[in-house]
């Protein structure tokens, strides 16, 4: 029997770009960091990369989630893209620093699962009616909850890396 879950989706295509200095191993320790304190377990799905003429191309598909009752699930996803990637050497204070420079593009999706252990089944009616009538009218509100919870938690996410990216500009360009 398939499992009925039902999705909402409060965060889709929310994006980050950027071009200029920074650490790629940074941004990666930015985001397993934010969601460590916050929780949540995380799953690589797809990671690549590979050399160009014009530098190093990385694509990481990769996603956290929590489980938060035996009813709802709480997921983000993160699409990142680094192109022109190269490795530069610079000076700051006297202390010279190894960091990448390259175009960094960021995609953010945030998601709930209900009902994803598959307690009622979808091919019987039954089910499927009070699913309907429980998500739909008793627990709108601890769904619109998780809802309101996923987008901060993308929001915050959005402006951690934004701060280390822009923090990175001031650093590196004096």
């Amino acid at each position: 029997m398939p499992p009925s879950v039902e999705f909402y989706i409060p965060v889709a295509g929310q994006q980050l770009n950027f071009e200029g200095l920074f650490s790629m191993k940074e941004v990666f320790r930015i985001m397993d960091k934010y969601f460590r304190t916050k929780g949540w377990d995380k799953k690589i799905i797809f990671d690549e990369q590979y050399d160009t003429e014009k530098g190093r191309y990385v694509h990481v598909k990769s996603e956290y989630y929590k489980k938060t009752d035996a009813y709802v699930r709480l997921q983000t996803r993160q699409w990142i893209y680094a192109n022109e990637l190269k490795e530069v050497e610079k000076e700051v204070d006297g202390v010279k620093i190894k960091t990448n420079q390259g175009k960094l593009s960021i995609v953010l999706d945030a998601f709930i699962q209900t009902e994803y252990f598959g307690q009622w089944p979808a091919d019987r009616p039954v089910f499927f009616l009070f699913k309907v009538i429980y998500e739909h009218y008793l627990a709108r509100s601890r769904i619109a909850y998780w809802e309101n919870v996923c987008r901060h938690i993308t929001n915050e996410l959005k402006a951690e890396l934004a701060g280390y990216l822009n923090l990175n500009k001031f650093m590196y360009e004096r």
